[in-house]
């Protein structure tokens, strides 16, 4: 699961999948559609999203 919350953006959004890069692309197509931040090419961004990734409890 990932929540941009827990990255410090002002959002809701709560991504899940069956595995981390699953969740990560997600995640990365997220943040190009609602924030407007390509994670693709923003690699230190990319890394930091994918250490948010966490097991749904």
């Amino acid at each position: 699961m990932f929540e941009c919350s827990h990255g410090g953006v002002v959002c809701g959004a709560k991504i899940t999948g069956e595995t981390e890069e699953e969740v990560l692309a997600k995640a990365v197509e997220h943040a190009r559609k609602k924030h407007k931040v390509d994670l693709a090419q923003a690699q230190t961004l990319a890394r930091y999203a994918a250490s948010l990734i966490r097991d749904a409890k």
